[in-house]
This record gives C-alpha cells, sequence and structure tokens, in this order.
C-alpha cells in the first residue's frame, strides 16, 4: 500500500469514524473496524464493521461518573500510538435495561481511542473499585423516592 493510499484510506475512515483495533475487543478478537456513531449528546453507537450485528451502547464516561479516573500505562497508549493526550477519548459500554434504574456501564473496560490515527483498544482495569455493573442514574432511585440526590 503506497502512502497516498493510507492517507486516503485514514480521511474516509475519519468521515465515517471507523476504528481500527489492531488487537479486537476482549471477546471479539477477530473483529478489527469499528464504528462508533454518535446517537444523541448522551450515547452512541459502537459497532462492528465486519459484523453489523455486534453493537454496543456507549458513553463519556467523564459525563456521568464525575470522578471517573484510571491512568493508562505507556503499553496502552504505545498500542494505539497516542503521543499527545488531546488525542485521546474514552467511551464505556451500557447494559440497557427497560427499566432506567437498572442500566448499567461498565466502568472497569474502557475503550480508549486515539481520534488522530483512528487507532482503539479496550483495557481492563487492575486492582480499581469501579465494577462491570456501575448504575448509570444511581440517584434515580433517591429522587422518585422524595430524597435529596
Amino acid at each position: 500500500m503506497n502512502p497516498k493510499h493510507e492517507i486516503d484510506k485514514l480521511e474516509q475512515y475519519k468521515a465515517e469514524s471507523i476504528f481500527i483495533f489492531p488487537k479486537g475487543l476482549p471477546g471479539f478478537e477477530h473483529l478489527r473496524e469499528f464504528k462508533l456513531q454518535e446517537h444523541n449528546e448522551l450515547f452512541s453507537i459502537f459497532s462492528a464493521v465486519e459484523e453489523a450485528a455486534i453493537s454496543f451502547i456507549t458513553i463519556n464516561p467523564f459525563d456521568f461518573v464525575h470522578d471517573y479516573e484510571f491512568e493508562l500505562s505507556n503499553d496502552a497508549l504505545a498500542d494505539i500510538e497516542v503521543t499527545d493526550r488531546k488525542q485521546i477519548e474514552v467511551r464505556c459500554i451500557v447494559t440497557w435495561h427497560s427499566n432506567r434504574e437498572k442500566i448499567t456501564v461498565n466502568l472497569i473496560a474502557p475503550i480508549i481511542f486515539n481520534t488522530e490515527n483512528l487507532k482503539g483498544k479496550q483495557i481492563v482495569l487492575q486492582n480499581s473499585e469501579y465494577t462491570t455493573r456501575h448504575a448509570l442514574w444511581p440517584d434515580l432511585k433517591l429522587e422518585e423516592q422524595g430524597g435529596e440526590a
């Protein structure tokens, strides 16, 4: 592949928000290309290009969990060729439920995107207090019961 072809492909992928996951995702290692589409101001759809049936609802975790934080290892940054923190975007997978109280988000395995070169990686946080089923709206029960949030 010549350099111009690589640049053209990168521009096409940027226009379509397609990210390359060199190692796939845990459980989906065979899938390498994923599209991230904004659904509305809170939710995005993250779907496999090769298998459209593989789709996830995602959020920017910092919009919901204001004290959410974690460290990215140098290896993780190198895997997706991050050279500047401004290149990073983070999403977490949501488990949807018809009952809003039961909607959860996986904070232990954030998906990291390099928005410049369109590479991505899902990491699993070690020694963390976060869970795979953090309530997306933890204050909802309190509000419905008339309590303070």
